[in-house]
């Protein structure tokens, strides 16, 4: 029986990668996606989001920024919890905005241990309308 020739297999190579270079080549280009990880999902809503304020308000301070922020945080999300003993706040107000990042940590031998809990952050406009409140890493994310 004699053998045939496809196009191109002259010099011993088909057109079409074999098999199994085919599957890692499919892995490679879905590995980005994969490591992507869960997408953020905004909380809205009066509750987690109120933009009830008035444009022409007075401009609140930054102690006002953060309990205004930290108001529109799910319960309980700084504790005191069996989990979580407290959240650093870290404020920031820039281009007509405040951005309060809140971090969970639990007491450990006396320090604040940040592993495997998580952040969000509140971006509240200069007169305390909420823009966005953000939801940060998964449950067990490292710091």
């Amino acid at each position: 029986m004699k053998a045939t020739r496809r196009a191109g297999d002259e010099w011993g190579c088909s057109t079409r990668p074999p098999r199994p270079l085919r599957l890692a080549l499919v892995l490679l280009a879905a590995a980005p996606l994969a490591w992507a990880g869960p997408v953020e999902v905004y909380r809205e809503g009066p509750r987690y989001c109120p933009r009830d304020r008035a444009v022409d308000a007075a401009p609140i301070s930054e102690a006002q920024a953060i309990e205004r922020a930290r108001v529109l945080l799910p319960d309980r999300y700084c504790g005191p919890s069996t989990f979580v003993s407290g959240c650093d706040v870290v404020p920031e107000h820039a281009l007509g905005s405040w951005r309060i990042y809140f971090h969970q940590y639990r007491m450990r031998d006396a320090q604040r241990d940040w592993g495997g809990l998580t952040h969000t952050y509140v971006v509240l406009d200069d007169v305390g309308n909420c823009d966005a409140n953000i939801p940060g890493t998964e449950q067990g994310a490292p710091r």
